[in-house]
């Protein structure tokens, strides 16, 4: 099994790999999210932050960019556009991270993010991850909520700045641990 061919499709969703083209809707998607832009660190421009996703400017220590993948969360019945997710695969072996999902505000708590992190996680165990891994800002606490409530509750890390202060973040890293379904 293909973990992460450049398209797949769960229940109501189309996932395609981005491509450069797409700069405009990945920027669409994040000015979309402006909210959570100070939550993020110092970036505010959405096409530059676009780009940075196309780019793979934000990957862990040592690692290299054809182990992310980015994709365009669509409808599958009238493929309008839903979000965007990015995905690492190997760092540390065995574990997969999710850089970021966004969910266009329209179709935030329909349920979208969680039928793409369900089939995620199947397709993940199947191909022998082990484990799931995010990053999400101290600060974003919505996020913070989800993540949680899908059992991302175990503390790998918090990074960041050491005081708080208005202009300081810090993320924590959280992990959730998971099998091959047909074993």
């Amino acid at each position: 099994m293909n973990l992460l061919a450049s398209i797949w499709e769960i229940g109501r969703c189309r996932l395609v790999e981005a491509r450069e083209n797409d700069l405009p809707v990945i920027a669409t998607i994040l000015a979309e999210n402006h909210v959570v832009f100070p939550l993020l660190g110092v970036e505010r421009d959405p096409e530059r932050l676009a780009l940075s996703v196309l780019r793979h400017d934000k990957l862990p220590p040592n690692s290299h960019s054809a182990h992310e993948n980015s994709f365009l969360i669509r409808s599958k019945s009238d493929d309008e556009l839903l979000g965007l997710l990015s995905v690492y695969r190997g760092h540390p072996a065995e574990t997969l991270h999710i850089g970021h999902i966004f969910v266009r505000p329209r179709w935030q708590r329909r349920g979208i993010a969680r039928e793409v992190m369900r089939e995620l996680e199947q397709r993940a165990g199947r191909a022998g991850y082990q484990e799931i891994r995010v990053t999400v800002g101290l600060r974003n606490w919505p996020a913070l909520r989800f993540w949680i409530a899908l059992n991302y509750d175990h503390i790998i890390q918090v990074v960041g700045d050491l005081e708080f202060r208005e202009h300081t973040y810090a993320d924590i890293e959280l992990a959730k641990p998971i099998s091959n379904p047909d074993s």
